[in-house]
């Protein structure tokens, strides 16, 4: 009992911890003082649930959480909460800190579903069902933020079009401006990007607990890691200017489509992920 209340609140946490990741993410986009206030102070609460979760933990094991790797996560990611704290203190680096705590939130996160701290079957195979469902969720999200991007690069090629045609309907108007179109596929592929290796890794800790290391031969693993690779890839050669951004464009119509066979296609092939069917 006392191990599943544990495991609750370390939910919470990550809970409060997304809310305060995604606040950091908005301001870095949009400049909102508010937002980033918020996303301070929830930190802050992210800290203070931690702080007690890890006194707990000492308390009841009469020991520093240093003995194995999960432990070694649990405390990194503490520290990690505390940096980013005295930074936001003592200067404004946002995007620095957005980044900082994806890494604090996904070794929370495999601390969290990891099976060790229960003693019965029953509890085990709970909590690496939850595991499962959260693996799925953050896949699922990956891939519609995608579809947000594959879209907005649809828009961008008809208005690259109209803009070269010198089309300028009330159509042309009402889609927005290739710029804006062209940041929100870049930010929307950020985000996906994102969600699809804290995913990845989610699922590659279910696949350790469930199936032994089978899962590396599973062919939606691999071509999971193909893809965060090539969006990876996508991300610096926009950062870097290394191509022209209608070249991009297209890439990122290519990528969308793998993420689609990923979806649709790999599925179907007999291995551990006929279960999740993503």
């Amino acid at each position: 009992m006392q191990d599943t209340l544990f495991i609750r609140f370390h939910e919470l946490i990550l809970l409060v911890y997304l809310i305060s990741i995604a606040c950091y993410f908005y301001d870095f986009l949009n400049k909102n003082y508010r937002i980033r206030n918020f996303g301070f102070i929830t930190l802050g609460i992210v800290w203070v649930l931690q702080t007690i979760s890890l006194s707990i933990y000492i308390n009841m094991t009469r020991h520093v959480p240093l003995n194995n790797i999960f432990d070694v996560f649990f405390a990194l990611t503490w520290l990690i909460i505390s940096i980013s704290i005295v930074i936001s203190v003592i200067k404004q680096l946002n995007f620095s800190i957005f980044l900082f705590n994806i890494i604090g939130f996904t070794l929370l996160a495999l601390n969290t579903f990891q099976p060790t701290y229960n003693q019965t079957e029953g509890q085990k195979l709970t909590l690496i069902n939850e595991l499962l469902i959260v693996h799925v969720c953050f896949a699922t999200l990956s891939y519609a933020v995608f579809a947000f991007a594959f879209v907005n690069c649809l828009l961008y090629l008809i208005q690259y079009r109209n803009l070269k045609e010198k089309r300028f309907t009330q159509k042309y108007f009402r889609i927005g401006s290739v710029a804006t179109l062209e940041k929100t596929v870049f930010y929307s592929s950020l985000i996906g990007f994102i969600l699809l290796i804290v995913s990845t890794i989610l699922g590659a800790q279910w696949g350790v607990n469930s199936l032994d290391h089978q899962f590396v031969i599973d062919s939606k693993m691999i071509l999971s890691i193909v893809i965060i690779v090539l969006y990876g890839l996508y991300l610096l050669c926009r950062v870097k200017q290394l191509l022209n951004k209608q070249l991009l464009i297209y890439f990122n119509i290519v990528l969308f489509g793998l993420c689609m066979v990923n979806l649709l296609f790999a599925s179907h092939i007999p291995n551990f992920h006929q279960w999740t069917s993503l």
